[in-house]
């Protein structure tokens, strides 16, 4: 479990750092609160509690196509889309039952993950004013898993 919360922190505070360099509008967010509230958004500090201690949504964080890592030349930013937060501990699955009396055991690590169900495609014009498609890019929908 510690190693999956520590993975979640870093991935979340590598989001949340690169949206930084590029002022307050480039935060990650949840994708429900940037589509349907549209409210002030909230401190730094406050944003990474709440993404650590909320349950495991699709979350959106705009990023130029060159920090996508993918050897893509062009100016244009695209919403990437990801997965993110707590998953609870409830074991449903024999599966479950068993990694959790494990775990409890200190014979297994992890648990449940939130991770994508779904994934959609992005395109972009590159610089050479070529439409480029990515498949499965971008999460779409999330779920917690064991």
């Amino acid at each position: 479990m510690a190693t999956g919360r520590l993975l979640l922190c870093a991935l979340l505070l590598l989001s949340l750092q690169r949206g930084l360099s590029r002022g307050p509008g480039a935060w990650g967010a949840p994708v429900v609160e940037e589509e349907l509230r549209g409210t002030q958004r909230p401190q730094l500090g406050a944003r990474l509690r709440r993404a650590l201690a909320s349950p495991c949504q699709l979350w959106s964080l705009p990023l130029p196509v060159a920090e996508l890592g993918l050897g893509y030349a062009s100016e244009e930013t695209v919403i990437f889309r990801y997965c993110a937060g707590s998953c609870p501990r409830g074991a449903r699955t024999q599966h479950g039952l068993t990694l959790a009396r494990l775990r409890g055991q200190g014979r297994a690590h992890g648990g449940p993950c939130c991770r994508p169900t779904r994934y959609a495609d992005v395109a972009f014009l590159d610089d050479r004013h070529r439409w480029q498609r990515l498949p499965q890019l971008s999460a779409a929908a999330c779920s917690c898993g064991a």
